[in-house]
């Protein structure tokens, strides 16, 4: 399967300097002891007190997404110093919304690809974990215009409640509510809740990190399912970093880490084509993002 390095614009990277300030800092953020860390977590950022209290959640990642709605330094010197340091110097924040605009510009590629080819004026969307499913909804609002008189249609399955309520009311705010269907349940169970070959695009980013190598087959063999004939498969893994011990030690739970070739395998035994797909790695090489078709 093509593996590449993602060159969108707006990703993030770090420079020289930032380089510099992570040779010294993550090695002490691995060795510190689990409990300072925690609390010295808490006492430097209240997005870092959001994220410790969320930790593995649909709110810790909306934190991290929501970095550049507000100035740096929006609320005074020494919040905004440690909001500087959590934000661009701990590199799985940065990949995580690198991780967010990979997904959003894959996305926009095969809206397009459906406006122009597509003669059903149909679009059925599956998300599955997708907590929020900000992502989703942003190209979809991108494309408001381009998709009147369409039927658009988006199943959100997630087994956390709050992410439920997260993603509701941001379709609230987007004024795409009406467009959604939420099912509290688990990601195993999507062959009971979406038909066969009824959907167009499926998107999971996020939620492979917590599923073991059996797990992720019998999800993906299910997903293959009920995409539609050429439709779309979008889905994410953490890659082994530097900064393991460190989000151990947060209290985050326990992740699958996988490199492409890894994720590329467990496509492959679930019965998609290696011909028909790609992995994208993000510029800090802390994700990988598929994309796949049936």
């Amino acid at each position: 399967m093509k593996t590449y390095i993602a060159n969108i614009k707006g990703l993030e990277k770090n420079n020289y300097f930032v380089d510099f300030v992570r040779f010294f800092t993550i090695p002490i953020l691995n060795n510190l002891p689990e409990s300072f860390l925690q609390k010295f977590m808490k006492s430097s950022s209240n997005d870092a007190v959001i994220v410790m209290e969320n930790v593995g959640s649909a709110k810790a990642l909306e934190v991290m997404y929501g970095r550049y709605r507000r100035k740096i330094f929006s609320r005074g010197i020494i919040q905004g110093l440690a909001d500087l340091f959590w934000h661009h110097f701990v590199a799985q924040t940065k990949g995580v919304r690198n991780r967010l605009k990979i997904v959003k510009d894959n996305l926009e590629k095969e809206i397009i690809n459906i406006l122009q080819n597509k003669k059903d004026k149909e679009i059925k969307i599956l998300t599955i974990g997708g907590g929020s499913a900000r992502g989703i909804v942003e190209v979809l609002d991108k494309y408001s215009e381009q998709l009147k008189g369409w039927n658009i249609s988006v199943i959100n399955i997630d087994k956390s409640t709050k992410a439920i309520e997260l993603g509701k009311e941001l379709a609230k705010e987007f004024n795409m509510y009406e467009k959604f269907e939420w099912i509290n349940d688990l990601a195993q169970n999507v062959k009971f809740l979406v038909k066969e070959n009824s959907v167009d695009i499926v998107e999971m980013v996020g939620l492979l990190d917590y599923f073991r190598d059996d797990r992720s087959k019998e999800v993906f063999t299910q997903i293959r399912s009920t995409l539609k004939e050429n439709g779309l498969f979008m889905v994410g893994n953490i890659v082994p970093n530097k900064e393991q011990p460190f989000i151990i030690k947060m209290g985050w739970p326990k992740m699958y880490y996988r490199f492409a070739p890894d994720l590329s395998r467990l496509l492959i035994e679930s019965g998609f084509s290696k011909e028909k797909g790609e992995i994208i790695i993000e510029p800090l090489q802390n994700h990988i993002v598929a994309i796949i078709k049936k």
